[in-house]
Formats: structure tokens, sequence, C-alpha cells
């Protein structure tokens, strides 16, 4: 048995993607965050025989979420103070549930393909942990068989970005075996905008799910011009 955890905030204005309010208003960024949701679900309906789970936090109305997630899946409001501590609870609580193995990620990858998740779940067949590294030295994706706490030690400083070599640390020094999946660069400041529009546009994307949603707020948000403008780049 096989369960992912989408771990997310709820999508309030000011709460989320905060990083980007120097290009976005609040209510943008939310919008944005809401659009990130729908392409990474769009994914995630391609996976077979995994059951979904969605670690949210407690700021804002739930019924947000609710009119974005699919029906079916449970809401797991997320417990601990740091992240490393949220992480750690969610992937135990839906370990005990009785799945053999289970993956967290992020929703900040809009771009995001099931048949990586699906390499992701192979590999941690064979391993102890998998990761999915981003390309600004942390991680979007961590998959476990059964809990280890010490992989989120406190020690960790989230959003560095050393995080992924410090987790990779740790692990060797627990004995577990570890193993990469594909890498993305997540989103979360103008620049990964910029990097996501080339992306986006370039026709180039060899794509089970494209990110319609994300692009298409973008698109609308900038003029067709600007578009292209960063598609140039």
């Amino acid at each position: 048995m096989k369960a992912l955890i989408l771990m997310t905030r709820i999508p309030v204005p000011g709460k989320t993607k905060t990083r980007l309010m120097e290009v976005l208003s609040p209510e943008e960024c939310a919008l944005l965050h809401e659009c990130f949701l729908k392409d990474v679900f769009a994914a995630l309906e391609l996976l077979d025989d995994v059951d979904i789970y969605v670690s949210h936090t407690t700021e804002g109305n739930l019924d947000i979420l609710k009119a974005i997630v699919p029906r079916g899946i449970e809401f797991l409001p997320q417990k601990g103070e740091k992240l490393g501590e949220r992480m750690n609870n969610a992937i135990a609580e839906v370990l005990q549930k009785g799945y053999s193995r289970v993956i967290l990620i992020g929703s900040d990858i809009p771009a995001l393909q099931p048949c990586d998740i699906g390499e992701a779940f192979e590999t941690l067949e064979e391993s102890d942990i998998v990761l999915g590294p981003t390309l600004d030295g942390g991680y979007y994706l961590v998959g476990m068989k059964s809990p280890s706490a010490q992989i989120f030690d406190d020690s960790l400083k989230w959003g560095n970005k050393t995080v992924l070599e410090g987790t990779l640390d740790i692990a060797n020094k627990l004995g577990l075996e570890t193993g990469l999946a594909a890498k993305y660069r997540d989103i979360d400041t103008s620049d990964d905008l910029e990097c996501f529009m080339r992306y986006a546009t370039s026709g180039a994307a060899d794509c089970q799910v494209f990110p319609q949603y994300t692009l298409e707020f973008l698109i609308k948000r900038w003029s067709d011009d600007d578009a292209k403008r960063y598609a140039e780049r």
C-alpha cells in the first residue's frame, strides 16, 4: 500500500507565497497558490494505487482547500511548531494507517509529473528514504517506509540551501540508504517565476501533465508581450 501526502498552507492572502509579494499582491499570491494546487492534483490524479492525503495549516478556512481538492481525499491538520516536526508527524500519522511506503511533497512544484512521483515510489522500494532535490539546495519530496524523526533534525535550517546536504549527512550517519528522485525548481521568488514562464512557454516541455492553471494565471497577470519577454530571456 502506498500513500502520498501533499503538504500545503491554506491559500489565504498575506499568509502564503509571501516572498513573491515583491511582484504580486497578497491576493494574487493566494490565487497563484491555488493554481499550484490545481496543477499538482492534475498530476496526482494519474497515479495508480496511491492514496492521497492533504496535510494543511490551520490558518484560514478549510473550505478554501475543499473547493480546490478533489473529493474523497482526507485532510490532516498539521501538528508541530517547526517545519521538520510537522513533516515528521504527518508521515508518521499516515504510516500508522498501515501503508508500506509514504511520500510527502510540497505544493510549490506546479510542473511536477506523475512519472517522477512513480519513480520516487520505486526508488523507495529499494531504499530507506527517498528525497526529491530542488535547485536551491532543499527538497520538495521526502519518502519513508518507517518513521525517522532524526531526518528532520532541528539543526537543519529550513529554507537554507544546505537542507538537502544536511539531510543526506544525517541519513548517512544513521546508516539509512537514501535514493534521489527527479530534481525540480520550486517557486518561491520572482526569479523562479521567470524560469517557470520560460519552461512553460518554450514549447519544449515534454510533459504528461502540463501546468496550465499556473501558466494561464501568469499570462493573465502579465501581458502576452511580457510572457514572451520572459520566455525569450
